[in-house]
């Protein structure tokens, strides 16, 4: 049986965040897409909503961010949070996701939720990666 590894698209992604007062450091989690696999409109709709109730109830802090490929063509609408890694990977597994990105002092890392986890990688700067 093959290890299942991260989809080259985390590597790629471009995101677009309307929020100009980011902290330091926190965590973009996406509901899309479970299991790395298209789920469609409607479950997408569903999981978000569960997400963003969730997020409510916690009381972090979290803001819009959308997640996609270099022309978003393809996007995934997420949320950047402001909480612990080990809070982000955690939720982020309850909603079956491979990966989730940290954004610490300006880096994007990208981070494998997968059973077997990849080593955490340094994909880019946020200012490089952020779409107008």
């Amino acid at each position: 049986m093959s290890r299942k590894t991260l989809k080259p698209e985390f590597r790629e992604v471009r995101f677009r965040c309307s929020c100009r007062d980011l902290p330091d450091r926190f965590f973009v989690v996406t509901a899309h897409n479970t299991d790395g696999e298209f789920a469609g409109d409607e479950a997408n709709r569903i999981a978000d909503v569960r997400l963003r109730f969730e997020l409510s109830s916690l009381k972090w802090r979290y803001f819009l961010v959308t997640g996609g490929n270099h022309d978003h063509s393809h996007a995934e609408p997420g949320y950047g949070i402001a909480c612990s890694r080990d809070e982000a990977e955690n939720l982020a597994k309850r909603f079956c996701q491979d990966g989730i990105f940290e954004v610490r002092d300006g880096d994007v890392i990208l981070i494998s939720c997968l059973p077997d986890p990849e080593p955490d990688e340094k994909i880019g700067l946020w200012k490089n990666l952020l779409m107008d």
